[in-house]
């Protein structure tokens, strides 16, 4: 391999180095629980590695340049010189006087062999070994692979010998070629540098790395600490702020749900919903911003039919949500406490009230700009339904929703919702709008209705395959009872083909008021009260 082609794969491969080398370091922790914790701290260590391994090749780069050219220049300068001192030694063929100019080029640095051949490419005078000049007769009349101010030069590899380079050029007498000069110098010393220099690159990139990796590594450990302290203190907290924390409603995944107390300094009290994230979650960000997200989300939407956010933040490192406080059900337990199915009258009530709220959400415009932020909830689910005693419906957990003017939280490829109440188009990978909440409105309508789900699946995989194609079964079915106008109403939302699909809940909620008055269904939020005390008349009273 040529000095050339040695120093150009140095710097490829040291190239290759930096960029897989952060490749493979970051590619095992990007989703770890290391990475959660300490994600400032990887990025910024991770920004001046990037930086520190960058400048050391451009180091390296430039000085691995400026090694190779001041090789070539200095062999150039030698052969130069050489050719100009001999010219009209050559043209007499003075072997003597040629022999003196020869052994005056000798004394440049690195130089193992140096000829003088006439026009014939006949040696007038040499100095090195025979094998050598035999070695060199082929190239005598060859191009050399490159020039630098008119002298020629190519780099030579002899099996188990050292690199060598060598350079030409012409003797001239009156623009007449009268014969030729050839200086062959050692490319090891060169290539000893960049070896060198190489080692000092590696060295030094991989000081600063360990020491970038201590440094994180001592930063996660602190911030690893910090958040095993917080969940200890979170295991143990009665409070956060104003809020006085009663007793646990209900856990899910992110976040747990409490009853509470706002206690005011000058005695007010008002009870109240506070969701707070889970404390092993606490210091994660990532989770700390979905659950910041909810709250801004939710905030936005101020409707009787929606669960309303009075408060959201970051108190004493502990991030919550307090929202105005339901007394009551939510659809699942109201489902599974009537177990036949919840009456027509009462469940048209409910789903109309739903609508209201939804409707809400899908046209709720932006107050500065005007424009519709198409806010999806995307887990319409029974579970998500609220039913006050007093007889109020309200819809909740906007924790997964999606509007236009909030960054999308899901990755490419991840499912959102419950997988009971997902959409035929959430499976499909087609283009999702408001329009999934109007099918997962039609399954948990058809659910109450009849006190059964809608699917019936032994696994995953099988929802899966079953919910883009599988025909769910008409509702009157499963429950006789019910009006041909209401099971339209019920499967028009369960239509598998979007554009034949409600298009809004405004739609779906034109249609019920039509059928109450078809039906003179008088049926108000006094009666679904009377309704709730009667099916969970101890419930109520506590």
């Amino acid at each position: 391999m040529s000095a050339v082609d040695m120093a150009t794969m140095t710097l490829v491969k040291l190239k290759e180095y930096t960029s897989t080398t952060f490749v493979k370091a970051t590619r095992g922790i990007i989703r770890s629980e290391f990475m959660r914790r300490s994600r400032k701290a990887f990025l910024v260590c991770l920004m001046i590695g990037v930086a520190a391994h960058a400048a050391g090749f451009l180091f390296y780069r430039s000085t691995a340049i400026r090694a190779r050219d001041a090789f070539y220049q200095r062999g150039a300068a030698a052969t130069r010189n050489l050719a100009n001192e001999c010219r009209p030694f050559v043209l007499e063929k003075d072997v003597l006087m040629l022999n003196v100019a020869l052994r005056s080029a000798e004394k440049a640095d690195g130089l193992v062999y140096a000829a003088i051949v006439d026009h014939q490419n006949q040696v007038l005078t040499r100095t090195g070994p025979e094998e050598l000049t035999r070695t060199l007769l082929p190239l005598y009349d060859q191009a050399a692979t490159g020039s630098l101010d008119g002298t020629g030069f190519t780099d030579l590899i002899t099996p188990g010998a050292q690199p060598l380079t060598l350079f030409s050029r012409p003797v001239t007498y009156s623009n007449i070629g009268i014969g030729k000069v050839m200086l062959v110098f050692s490319a090891e010393p060169l290539q000893q540098a960049l070896s060198g220099l190489r080692a000092t690159y590696l060295t030094v990139t991989t000081a600063v790395t360990l020491l970038l990796v201590g440094v994180l590594l001592g930063l996660d450990r602190r911030q690893k600490k910090k958040s095993l302290d917080l969940i200890q203190r979170l295991g143990t907290l009665d409070t956060i702020g104003p809020y006085h924390l009663i007793s646990k409603a209900a856990a899910g995944g992110m976040a747990e749900l409490y009853l509470a107390d706002y206690v005011r300094e000058d005695g007010f009290r008002r009870r109240v919903a506070v969701k707070r994230i889970l404390p092993h979650f606490a210091a994660h960000e990532d989770f700390a911003h979905m659950f910041i997200r909810e709250a801004r989300l939710a905030a936005l939407l101020q409707h009787p039919n929606i669960v309303q956010v009075i408060d959201y933040g970051k108190i004493s490192d502990v991030s919550f949500i307090a929202m105005e406080y339901i007394d009551g059900k939510n659809l699942g337990e109201i489902i599974s406490g009537m177990r036949a199915g919840v009456p027509i009258e009462p469940a048209v009530f409910i789903f109309s009230e739903i609508c209201k709220g939804l409707e809400h959400s899908h046209t709720k415009a932006d107050d500065q700009t005007g424009a519709s932020l198409n806010i999806v909830h995307r887990d319409i689910s029974p579970q998500n339904i609220l039913v006050s005693y007093q007889g109020e419906v309200k819809i909740s957990d906007f924790g997964i929703s999606k509007a236009r003017s909030e960054p999308s939280l899901t990755q490419a490829g991840v499912l959102k919702g419950k997988l009971m109440y997902l959409a035929p188009e959430q499976l499909t990978g087609e283009d999702v709008d408001h329009r999934l909440d109007i099918y997962a409105l039609g399954l948990v309508f058809y659910e109450v209705l009849t006190g059964q789900a809608a699917y019936r699946f032994d696994n995953e995989i099988e929802a899966f395959r079953s919910i883009p194609s599988v025909r769910v079964e008409p509702l009157k079915i499963r429950n006789p009872r019910v009006p041909d106008e209401l099971d339209r109403i019920v499967m028009k939302c369960l239509d598998k083909n979007v554009a034949t699909r409600y298009q809004s809940a405004g739609d779906v909620y034109a249609d019920l008021a039509a059928f109450k008055r078809a039906h003179q269904i008088a049926f108000d939020a006094a009666d679904l009260a009377a309704v709730m005390k009667q099916h969970f008349r101890s419930a109520a009273r506590g």
